[in-house]
């Protein structure tokens, strides 16, 4: 059977208007709100051509029809018509970006946009660098015996360490300590830190060589730590503002296995191991996770050096603005990636 336009006019016609109202749609509602030139008689044999082609479906005996996750899938993959010129939160992105230094804070801040944005769920994974450099440490006596450590890395991550010593040391040699081991250590990764190297360090600490030893230790701490995926989630909630989700126990579960990070985690791998694709929709049961069944997930990725490095993900039911949300997220794409460079 041909899929020819007045089907597909049709067939977008029912999606547009289930994505508005959440209702199964009948064949007078598309012909009293859709401008097509044909009758309801004409609109119901073209609709029971579509359901034989598994692009819509009867909800219940005599309801109109919802579309199928065939019918979604043709619709994002040739239907949809993105205006990325027409939206206006353009301006909103711009001070986003400018207000932070740090790409955790910037990645928190854009999941909890993309969320109020959206109504949706977002998911936003920190970037998966597998070899961190030390960008700088700070040493600062805080105590007699104790030393807060200011570790930075790539993207001014920024970790903080309180060091127990033996003995008090003067502020005076803490900055010397600091400037040999920034002048030292600057721009290395784990890998590159050796036991000669080590030794160095030890030996122009001399009696302090203990202090030597505890940096050493907060810094493979937090390059450790910068190595491992951070998963930043907002809007979880939002999904209780659909009706697709007034069972409450399916939503619950759904809620549930967002706030798995291990989960979140492996969903972030997988889609960083595909090149190639800019942005990615998985409508219903396409997704792994089974308890995203009755959800779509929109996908892209961040890169450095045309490296994926992180994952930006947004979840709503099937029923979702697929338009604008894709809009929305190229928007934001575009200017992202020229803001994690200049923070690295």
């Amino acid at each position: 059977m041909e899929l020819n336009d007045r089907k597909i006019k049709i067939l977008r016609a029912i999606i547009l208007n289930y994505l508005d109202t959440a209702e199964p749609v009948g064949s007078r509602t598309i012909s009293k709100n859709y401008d097509l030139g044909i009758s309801p008689a004409t609109i119901r044999n073209e609709m029971s051509d579509l359901e034989e082609l598994g692009l819509i479906l009867q909800p219940h005996t005599s309801a109109g029809r919802i579309p199928s996750d065939k019918g979604y899938r043709l619709y994002v993959d040739k239907l949809m018509n993105l205006h990325q010129d027409e939206i206006n939160n353009g301006l909103y992105i711009e001070q986003l970006f400018q207000r932070v230094d740090r790409i955790e804070s910037l990645l928190k801040n854009i999941a909890k946009m993309l969320a109020n944005e959206t109504n949706y769920a977002t998911i936003v994974s920190s970037p998966q660098i597998n070899k961190a450099k030390i960008k700088n440490i700070q040493l600062i006596g805080v105590q007699e015996k104790r030393i807060l450590a200011v570790i930075v890395t790539d993207g001014n991550i920024i970790k903080n360490y309180m060091i127990n010593i033996n003995e008090p040391v003067h502020q005076t040699m803490l900055n010397r300590l600091t400037f040999v081991l920034n002048e030292q250590l600057y721009g290395l990764t784990l890998e590159q830190i050796n036991l000669p190297l080590i030794q160095q360090l030890k030996d122009f600490a001399g009696s302090n060589a203990d202090i030597v030893n505890k940096v050493l230790d907060a810094i493979f701490d937090t390059i450790k730590s910068v190595d491992d995926t951070e998963i930043y989630t907002s809007g979880a909630t939002n999904i209780l503002r659909f009706p697709e989700f007034n069972d409450i126990s399916k939503a619950t579960n759904l809620i549930h296995r967002l706030e798995e990070k291990q989960v979140l985690k492996d969903m972030v791998y997988t889609v960083l191991e595909e090149n190639g694709v800019n942005i990615k929709v998985t409508i219903g049961d396409e997704n792994v996770i089974d308890e995203m069944k009755d959800c779509s997930l929109i996908t892209t990725t961040y890169k450095l050096g045309g490296e994926n490095i992180g994952f930006i993900g947004i979840i709503g039911p099937k029923r979702m603005d697929y338009e604008n949300t894709i809009g929305s997220l190229s928007c934001l794409m575009s200017k992202m990636e020229e803001i994690i460079n200049k923070l690295k």
